[in-house]
């Protein structure tokens, strides 16, 4: 048996009142891929950050080599081998592949060659099939190629041994997420210690030698490959109880909704941040009472659709209309008036006041308020919300949690929740399920089969091809600054549709529905 590079015993993390680690004891052998699985708010990126010494212990011992560290912090813990992804990478966009890499290799006393780092940067890439372009501006370069800069900063520094990957495939297209869990085997064959975080079970059963399930912040129990894996009882541990899928039901009568409106794109084009047409000529309706599913590669116009049909972005030819009224670029708060509703791909920075509470964040854009000599009444939509099944439903925190101590799991929970809650006649979620466990995906998509059921148009944007292939009534496209379909999402398969994201053009078996 290989041996143990690095321990915690009995480590507790406590944030005031509230304990994110209750005595973990957890180890990571040499040459092995450990997986920690939990749901959201179990505490697992907060003993990611202990072992990497972003946050300090409230209690209990850190172990490297057998010896215990009496200090510990991100330079110590680099100076014994260890480093880790984040989910938000740290690099400057202005500057090059290069003097990023250059920058994490200052403090271990790397003279600057420019020829001989580049030369490294390549060697590396080729290795581990990064695909890493070393004079690269980094602003021009995908999330998945920026991914790849921080794994080659960890790499080139010369005693690294241990690699902690916090939701690694997150920011991954779906043809991307193969090519990874083989480089993460890759590491493992080269003698590196590997932490893996992510949600996707299929992900930790393909690769992980070892899963540790954390549960409201304690350990609770470690599965070996050699015992063998079981999906269901991993879930069931991860969640204490049996989890089952919402079934969607077939396709309502949209003539039920005799007052709703559909959103109709007409020869719509859009622009991206560097004023180029990322987008043009799209034509599609979405429906009330209809879930139309939205695929594509990472930047490929996505989040632009989204932000153009709330009012975020402007269009620069076309129009878009409710029903038979055209609200071309009328405003985001016009919209939101008329029902519109959005779930961005990043809660924190576009949905969430950091320094509100939950109950103080619901109020904004939530269920209608009442007041009371002239002030919110707080206790009476206290009240409100918890009565809701779908705070119930998602699990939304206690409401008195200051938004910036949750996880991003728990953020997503409330955004969903404060959307659903809202009265809302038009839905776009961007990446509903990303960062969740298996049973808040179940009820998100709960959540928007039951707002389907009451007349809601909804579009749903999802790099997760299964996702969209569950919930989807119709599934459209975007490759090469247009849309394909919509189709019927039993009439593809998940690789017709992969090859459609990377061609930009349909097969010509392949016909609309």
């Amino acid at each position: 048996m290989e041996p143990i590079i690095l321990q915690t015993k009995q480590i507790t993390k406590r944030f005031g009142n509230f304990t994110a680690n209750d005595k973990i004891d957890f180890d990571l052998r040499k040459g092995e891929i450990h997986a920690i699985a939990g749901e959201n708010g179990a505490g697992k990126s907060t003993l990611m950050k202990i072992l990497y010494g972003v946050y300090p212990r409230t209690e209990g011992d850190i172990l490297v080599d057998g010896e215990v560290q009496t200090e510990w912090n991100p330079n110590l813990a680099r100076a014994k081998g260890i480093g880790m992804v984040f989910q938000d990478f740290r690099l400057i966009p202005a500057f090059t592949v290069t003097e990023n890499v250059f920058l994490s290799l200052r403090e271990s006393g790397y003279f600057l060659n420019r020829k001989e780092l580049k030369k490294k940067i390549r060697e590396m890439s080729d290795r581990y099939e990064l695909q890493v372009d070393p004079d690269a501006e980094v602003w021009r370069l995908d999330l998945g190629q920026r991914q790849h800069i921080e794994i080659i900063k960890l790499l080139l520094q010369e005693n690294t041994r241990v690699l902690i990957f916090d939701e690694p495939t997150s920011v991954l297209a779906p043809h991307e997420i193969g090519a990874f869990l083989e480089m993460l085997s890759s590491f493992r064959d080269s003698g590196y210690s590997i932490i893996l975080i992510t949600h996707k079970l299929h992900e930790i059963l393909a690769v992980a030698d070892r899963i540790t399930i954390l549960r409201h912040g304690e350990k609770v129990r470690t599965f070996l490959r050699e015992d063998g894996f079981s999906r269901d009882e991993i879930v069931e541990e991860m969640m204490g109880q049996q989890v089952v899928p919402p079934v969607k039901e077939q396709l309502s009568d949209p003539n039920r909704w005799p007052d709703a409106k559909a959103v109709s794109l007409r020869d719509v084009a859009v622009l991206d941040n560097y004023h180029r047409r990322i987008l043009e000529h799209l034509n599609f309706d979405i429906l009330p009472g209809q879930i139309l599913g939205v695929a594509g590669i990472s930047g490929n116009g996505q989040a632009e659709l989204a932000e153009a049909i709330f009012g975020a972005r402007k269009t620069v030819a076309g129009k878009i209309l409710l029903g038979n009224t055209d609200i071309t670029n009328t405003s985001p708060r016009k919209r939101i008036a008329q029902g519109f509703r959005m779930i961005t791909e990043d809660p924190l920075r576009d949905n969430v006041v950091p320094t509100f509470t939950i109950l103080e964040n619901m109020a904004l854009v939530g269920p209608k308020l009442k007041y009371r000599h002239g002030n919110v009444d707080w206790a009476a939509l206290e009240e409100e919300l918890k009565g809701r099944d779908e705070i119930h439903d998602l699990r939304v925190p206690e409401f008195s949690r200051v938004s910036r101590t949750l996880s991003g799991g728990n953020l997503q929970r409330m955004s969903i929740a404060r959307a659903a809650v809202s009265d809302p006649k038009v839905m776009i979620a961007c990446y509903p399920s990303r960062g969740l466990d298996v049973a808040t995906v179940n009820a998100v998509h709960e959540m928007l089969f039951r707002l389907r059921e009451e007349g809601v148009a909804i579009l749903v944007i999802s790099e997760d091809l299964q996702e969209l292939m569950e919930v989807s009534d119709k599934l459209l496209i975007l490759a090469g600054g247009g849309s394909m379909g919509p189709f019927e999402p039993g009439s593809l398969t998940e690789n017709e549709i992969g090859r459609m994201m990377l061609k930009g053009g349909a097969d010509d078996e392949i016909t609309t529905a």
